[in-house]
């Protein structure tokens, strides 16, 4: 059986998981989280409590309802039949939607040491220091990721959903 870690670091077939995250969208989210660090005028400490860590609440109900609703479709037989045709398999299927999770959680963590003041300790934001202003990329960098990941989940779901419906009604009309 392929292990989340294995698929996600070597692939089940295809390529591995995590090149999920490598494409033209790395980039957009490098900016936004640039452009987000420089304009934002709050110490991430303040960001994290005041804003992003009760919008994460959000991510995460919008993320595991979506993701419930894939995983029946995923137990359906049509998309089951459909994974044979898929290089990565079955687990392509399965997985991606925990890598989803996966982004969701370590922007968790990292905005939680944030609200924590942990970063704004070690790298004040008064400082005006470069090392701060990383930090805050990365951070930001995360918060884009994660909502184009919560809309992946959603799409995903909705996709499977599709899928299943064409299927269903192709194999009727075949009888």
């Amino acid at each position: 059986m392929i292990t989340f870690w294995s698929w996600f670091l070597r692939g089940s077939g295809a390529s591995p998981g995590i090149c999920r995250f490598f494409d033209r969208w790395l980039i957009a989210h490098m900016v936004v989280g640039g452009a987000l660090a420089i304009i934002v005028p709050l110490p991430l400490k303040e960001a994290a409590t005041s804003l992003l860590l009760p919008v994460a609440g959000i991510f995460i109900g919008l993320s595991f309802a979506w993701g419930g609703n894939a995983q029946a479709l995923l137990q359906s037989s049509e998309v089951e039949a459909l994974s044979g045709f898929k290089a990565g398999g079955y687990e392509d299927y399965v997985y991606a939607f925990q890598a989803a999770i996966l982004v969701i959680l370590v922007t968790l963590g990292l905005w939680g040491l944030a609200g924590l003041g942990v970063f704004d300790f070690v790298w004040p934001a008064d400082s005006g220091g470069w090392p701060y202003t990383v930090v805050a990329s990365v951070l930001y960098f995360f918060v884009s990721l994660t909502l184009r990941e919560c809309w992946h989940v959603v799409l995903g779901a909705q996709s499977l959903l599709l899928i299943r419906f064409r299927i269903r009604n192709k194999n009727n009309e075949n009888g």
